[in-house]
Order: C-alpha cells, then structure tokens, then sequence
C-alpha cells in the first residue's frame, strides 16, 4: 500500500495547532461511539492518556518516511496494548474515532483524498501493530495465496531426486565437506558422553594400529597412558557445555540471593559474566540495587526493573533496555550511547551528564527527569514524554524531536537540533 505522505503531513500540522482539544475530543467520540470500552480506562489518568496518543500520532507522522524504523516501534506498541486488555476487535472503532475527530477538526480541508490518506494510513499502522501482538493474516488471505501457489503451471522436468542428486554433485566440494563437517559437530555433542568415549578410544586405536611405530608419532602415540589422555581431553571438551551451565546457574542464584539487598559486589561480577557470556538478562529485577560502574554493555535488558536503583557512571552502550523501568534511578555519568530504550519508563530518573548520543528513545517517558548537560546528540526522541524534563546545557544537535515535545521541558543553555543555543525570552 502507498501512502500519501505530503497529505499526512499537511493535515496533521493543522490539527497540531489544536493538539490538546484534538486529543480529548478522539476520546469523547471513542466514548460515544463505544460506551463499552470506557471501563479500560476507569483506572487511567486521561490527560496523561491523551499525551500519550498525541505523542504515537507525531512519532508516526515523524517517522513515515522511514518505515525501517517505524514498523518496529508499530509492533511493539502492539504487543504492549495485550497487556492493556487490548484485542483486535477494538481497532476498527479506535480507527473510526479518530477519522471522526480529524473531520471535526479539519473542517473543510477534510476531503476525499485526505480521508483516503488517512484510511490507508490507520490500515497499514493497524495491520503492524496487530502483527506485534502476535495476529496471523486472515484465512482468506492465506487462502488466497495458497490458490495463486498452487496456479503455477507445474513444469514438466527432471525427477526431484535427479534434481537434489544434480544439485548435490552441482555443489563445490568444499561446500559438501562443511555440511558433513557441521552434522560431524551437531553429533559429537547431542551424543550420550558413554558413547563419544567408546568412539574415541576406538579411533584412537585405529589410529595407533595403522601409524608406523617406529614414526615421530607413533612414539608419540605409543606412549603410555596416550589412550587416556586423549578419552579424558575428549571428554573434557564434551562437558564444557554442562560446565558452562553450571557457572551459569550459580551466577543466576548469586543474582537471586542478592534480591532486596542493595549492596552486592558478588551480583554486579554474576550480571558482568553473564553478559560477557551472551546470557540474556532480560526481565532483571534489581529494583533499589547499587549498580555504580556496572559494565553491561551490549546487554539485553528489556523489560528489567530497575527502578530506584544506582548505575552512577555504568556502561549501557549498545544495550536493549526497551520497556525498562527505570524509574528514579540513578545514571548520572552513564554510557547509554546507542541505547534502545524504546517505551522506558524513566520517569524522575537523574541523568546527568549521560551519555545518550544515538540513543532510541522512542515513546519513552521522561517526565520530570534530569537531563541537565547531558549528551542527546542524534538521539531519537520521537513521541518521547518530555513534560516538565530538565534538559538545561543538554546537547540536542541532530535529534529529532518535535517543538511539542519540547514545549513543556527546561532548555535553558541547550544546545537545539538545529545547533543553535536557546535562550529564555523571559
């Protein structure tokens, strides 16, 4: 489906002009429309609810001429509203909702084409968020592609074992030996440890049988104990995968047994290791933990809660930390460079001084937190919560953010996107 950008474009900055109204409008429609849906949000904070639609509208419009980066962001905010109690049979009100209210809105600039480019618009973002929450194309299409499969006119050639016989002989020998090489190695270590002991033995002998005796290596071979040696060196190969485990495993339980205790140099060693080891921290919970000059970068802590906790001057570069909650925490002086930290909560978080230069900060919430002198140089902050940040000496050269995004923060001595420094005209 192509999208009509320049349209998209052009009506939603007339309907920024009333982005506030705009907002809770959509919702009294929504209502209106659909009284059954207003019990999923008895417990919301709606004009926090409303920020929150207005900042996925600009990141969308933001980031439509870049669809690799957008669709991502789209799946993910998907997979999110599951957790809200959200399913797909609510997308086509949502949809219609907001089609009302750009009508009401855009008055008499809400034309055929416009209402098309939008339609097409709500479509294709419905269509990827349902994928993020884990929806399969409908039967029909399956169906429909199944049939135009099955259309193809079958060519009349060679049996398909001539083909794979061609195709085996077709391929470079080097080739052939990789795969025999790799189904070699797959075996060695699916295999039962009793057995792979009896084969090397085995070999071994063979080896020793078919060597001259009176060669540097059969010597060698000859040897006493040279049987032994070489079960136990194969041995020892073979286990290192259990061996690895087991480190593992206690480096996990030296984790568990430091939850709630906020001082643990044995836990910062455990979670380095095991990072080191490409061990997915995914879903931590150190909560309240002193983490100061942790090294985790490269990381993957995605939805880990580390709220409240202390990574004074740690190293966050390249980590995942999507829908981390790091509310409160304390990371002034931390390396985030490059940083996915997609829909984070950092609320009232003290980054000062941060390093966050091509950080992703998509949609995250950073409302009321410190970002005094800190480092946004190409950082992405689209739909990002900025209300009431601190952002005074930050450096924001080349990151995109929208003035909305800006409007409720502290810039004062900032250095802005466009590289100009602001200054108050108060």
């Amino acid at each position: 489906m192509t999208l009509n950008i320049e349209v998209l474009e052009q009506s939603f900055e007339k309907v920024k002009l009333h982005a506030d109204e705009f907002a809770a409008s959509f919702y009294e429609n929504l209502f209106k429309a659909n009284p059954e849906l207003k019990p999923l949000f008895t417990k919301t904070d709606m004009k926090s609810q409303e920020k929150k639609l207005l900042n996925s509208l600009v990141l969308i419009v933001e980031n439509i001429r870049n669809p690799e980066a957008l669709e991502p962001v789209l799946k993910a905010l998907g997979a999110r509203h599951v957790g809200y109690g959200i399913i797909p049979k609510y997308y086509r009100p949502v949809r219609e909702a907001l089609l009302v209210t750009f009508e009401q809105y855009l008055q008499q600039h809400w034309t055929p084409e416009v209402k098309k480019a939008w339609l097409d618009a709500f479509t294709a973002i419905t269509a990827l968020m349902l994928k993020g929450a884990g929806k399969e194309s409908s039967p029909k299409v399956d169906q429909a592609q199944n049939s135009t499969i099955l259309a193809k006119p079958v060519q009349a050639e060679q049996p398909v074992t001539l083909q794979f016989q061609t195709k085996i002989l077709a391929q470079p020998f080097n080739q052939v030996f990789k795969q025999i090489s790799h189904k070699l190695i797959d075996a060695f270590w699916i295999a039962p440890t009793w057995l792979i002991a009896i084969v090397a033995a085995v070999l071994f002998t063979i080896v020793v049988v078919i060597v001259d005796d009176n060669s540097v290596l059969g010597e060698a071979l000859g040897a006493a104990d040279s049987v032994s040696l070489v079960v136990a060196l194969v041995l020892f190969i073979k286990e290192t995968p259990d061996r690895r485990k087991q480190f593992h495993y206690q480096a996990w339980s030296t984790v568990d047994a430091a939850h709630n205790v906020k001082v643990s140099y044995a836990r910062i060693l455990a979670l380095q290791d095991l990072n080191e080891d490409g061990v997915s921290l995914r879903g931590l919970d150190a909560s309240g933990a002193e983490l100061v000059d942790i090294n985790l970068s490269q990381a993957n802590l995605s939805k880990a809660n580390l709220m409240e906790s202390d990574l004074t001057n740690a190293n966050l570069s390249y980590a995942n930390l999507d829908n981390a909650n790091l509310s409160q925490a304390k990371l002034s002086g931390a390396n985030l460079s490059s940083a996915k930290l997609g829909f984070a909560n950092l609320t009232q978080a003290n980054l000062n001084s941060a390093n966050l230069s091509h950080a992703n900060l998509i949609c995250a919430d950073l409302s009321n937190a410190n970002l005094n002198g800190a480092n946004l140089k190409d950082a992405n902050l689209s739909g990002a919560n900025l209300e009431r940040a601190y952002l005074n000496g930050a450096n924001l050269k080349n990151t995109k953010v929208s003035n909305a995004e800006l409007s409720s923060a502290f810039l004062e001595g900032a250095i802005m996107s466009d590289g100009s420094k602001y200054r108050s005209q108060n």
